[in-house]
């Protein structure tokens, strides 16, 4: 695993190509947003976005004005089957992106790829996504992702941020609403509020 490539493991609003994108190209989702500045190189991430299940397990929790409720979290050392959505990007990008969700500017800060590579984990600060750690390998290249030191909370996320998690793994996977749907619901934070039949209306609403 020495390539500068790796695989960006997005498992929140990160999943939707376009949201993801304004922490490469810079700009706001939508209104009420912050804006980001981008990545210092702002290529586009390769062409193949795989989903990927893995042992961990995904959960909801603090609160986000922005989205209205609990945001995604993910404990790489609780076995309950979750899904991610992987972005090919350079190392320096992934480390801009992990400087931006950490209220960082890119350039901002250092990650020794590497070192979380060989020892699975590093921390970065005290922030909410200050976690960094190795989910494992696909294709030759490590899968990195960044979350919380520890465990939040439960709190319910809002119907905004629920969407476009679902719309982005639809993207990927367009035939497996329902199994999109029952991981979500398996997620810490959702039920009860949440119902499999509210979250398929997600989806199915116009826009």
């Amino acid at each position: 695993m020495n390539s500068d490539r790796l695989w960006y493991a997005a498992y929140g609003s990160n999943v939707l190509r376009a949201r993801f994108l304004l922490y490469l190209r810079g700009g706001s989702y939508q209104e009420g947003h912050r804006e980001h500045v981008g990545a210092r190189d702002r290529q586009e991430p390769g062409r193949e976005s795989p989903v990927i299940h893995g042992p961990w397990h995904l959960h909801f929790g603090l609160s986000s004005s922005r989205w209205g409720g609990g945001v995604a979290f993910l404990d790489p050392d609780n076995d309950q089957g979750a899904s991610v959505r992987c972005w090919n990007i350079t190392q320096e990008q992934f480390v801009d992106v992990a400087a931006q969700e950490n209220g960082m500017l890119p350039g901002d800060l250092e990650i020794n790829i590497d070192k979380v590579v060989a020892e699975k984990q590093a921390e970065i600060g005290t922030s909410w996504y200050a976690r960094v750690v190795c989910l494992g390998e696909y294709r030759g290249q490590p899968v990195m992702t960044f979350t919380s030191s520890q465990p939040p909370k439960p709190s319910p996320p809002g119907e905004a941020y629920l969407k476009v998690i679902l719309e982005g793994f639809l993207e990927a996977e367009p035939t497996l609403l329902g199994q999109h749907v029952d991981r979500l619901l398996r997620a810490e934070g959702v039920a009860p509020q949440w119902s499999r039949e509210t979250l398929v209306g997600l989806v199915n609403r116009a826009t």
